[in-house]
């Protein structure tokens, strides 16, 4: 059984020192960036604040939110005054003068404010959160600790921490080259073609869009730890399945103190695996809805921008001005870098809700598993821990909540496509209400 998905090879021994020890060399990336973005209010692993901690987070909140207001402001002021592209340039035409004036209505407004300010309000609720929450970030380490030790004990095998690192850096690198790449080319806090893009743009968007993927990918990393030992359950279950005696053989004493005792260690390793997930939803519950109701309104705003950019275009063909493919290359380019931020804000939401999925099917998986050892034999010790077992998977399960507000699994995803789907159409008939009759005097008026 020492061989069963576990971090080192068989021959070797499994003492809890070496688990603990390879699991926090494993843990150091995830530390280290949590630290850097001052979500990580405490050094080592106790519950107490140090004083440079708290000092450092103070300054990286200030910092930026200084920063933000500053350069916001600045922006505003200068399209308010005409400066730096508020007023059209010597080079500007009126065809590009009437567009913006046409983009300029009160939904893309409110868009144009929630792009600007909504990032800088989420970085400082994640900040909050994380402080208010320290003990439970602290719980959530110790409690893994424990577990492997629990682990390597009962089990004698250590859990595979290495496959595990890889995970999250892999993951780490992807989102955050993404988020890099798409802000670079097109900025998504000055998507609105009435307002100039700022210079600072990618320093104002670059650090909240990092600063939420960390708290994601921590909640994603310590989910993908319950997956893992969940997993390593499974297969000791599964291995004990194959080598099981035949059911026409009278099981020793020996052989049904080895299944009560295998039984029993797994269900008092389910009990930690339960109070980790509780731990989890304790501590990630506020930011993820935090973070999930900004994807949710940014995914809404995104799709409803290409929407009505390809909208008009076609609008401009069914009132007869044709356009040459050179004239449409630009909101193609536009709507294609636009498309790339809702494919990473997707993304991200499908990742939060597949990982959390995937762990509450390894926990309902050994139900099955357990149900199996339990009609299989007539051992009444064995059906009478099954029976034991059964009751505690029913009573006690392993999912994740936003706060108890709902379920994130596979659900979720669909109950947000069809949300995203309702509100788009709002949107677009809104707009459609408001502009339409302004659309088409504008774009038949004799250009000058």
């Amino acid at each position: 059984m020492n061989g069963i998905n576990t971090g080192k090879p068989p021959s070797a021994a499994s003492p809890p020192d070496y688990s603990r020890q390879q699991f926090l060399r494993c843990f150091r990336p995830l530390h280290i960036l949590s630290s850097t973005f001052a979500l990580w209010p405490f050094g080592g692993w106790s519950s107490r604040f140090s004083r440079c901690s708290t000092l450092y987070v103070l300054a990286v909140v200030t910092a930026y939110s200084a920063f933000h207001l500053y350069i916001n402001y600045t922006d505003a002021y200068s399209v308010g005054t005409g400066e730096d592209g508020g007023k059209p340039g010597p080079d500007s035409t009126p065809t590009v003068d009437r567009q913006q004036q046409v983009e300029a209505n009160f939904v893309s407004i409110v868009i144009d404010v929630y792009n600007r300010y909504s990032g800088l309000i989420l970085f400082w609720l994640l900040h909050a959160v994380a402080l208010a929450n320290h003990r439970s970030l602290t719980a959530i380490v110790l409690s893994v600790l424990l577990l492997d030790e629990q682990i390597a004990d009962r089990l004698s095998v250590v859990p595979n921490h290495g496959q595990w690192c890889r995970f999250i850096c892999l993951h780490m690198t992807f989102v955050f080259l993404c988020i890099g790449f798409a802000e670079w080319y097109n900025c998504i806090m000055y998507m609105s073609d009435f307002i100039p893009a700022s210079e600072y743009c990618i320093f104002e968007c670059f650090i909240t869009m990092l600063t939420s993927s960390t708290v994601e990918l921590q909640y994603v990393a310590f989910v993908q730890l319950i997956k893992n030992r969940l997993q390593l359950i499974n297969d000791l279950l599964a291995h004990y399945e194959r080598f099981r005696p035949a059911d026409h053989l009278q099981p020793t004493a020996c052989e049904r103190h080895i299944r009560a005792k295998i039984i029993n260690d797994i269900k008092n390793l389910y009990t930690h695996l339960h109070l980790l997930s509780l731990n989890i939803n304790k501590a990630y519950g506020a930011q993820l809805i935090f973070i999930l109701m900004t994807l949710f309104v940014t995914l809404t705003t995104l799709l409803y921008y290409c929407t009505m950019k390809l909208f008009r275009q076609v609008f401009m063909l069914w009132l007869g001005q044709w356009v040459t493919p050179a004239e449409l290359l630009p909101t193609f380019w536009e709507v294609l870098s636009t498309l790339s931020w809702a494919f990473i804000s997707t993304f991200r939401i499908l990742r939060i809700c597949n990982v959390c999925n995937s762990a509450k099917n390894e926990a309902q998986k050994i139900g099955s598993l357990i149900h199996g050892l339990g009609w299989k034999t007539n051992c009444p010790d064995t059906k009478s821990m099954v029976r034991l077992l059964s009751l505690q998977l029913h009573q006690q399960r392993i999912e994740f909540t936003a706060s108890g507000l709902f379920t994130i699994d596979h659900g979720l995803m669909f109950n947000i496509v069809g949300s995203l789907a309702t509100y788009l159409l709002i949107l677009i008939q809104f707009d459609i209400a408001q502009n339409g009759a302004k659309w088409k005097t504008e774009l038949r008026a004799p250009l000058v």
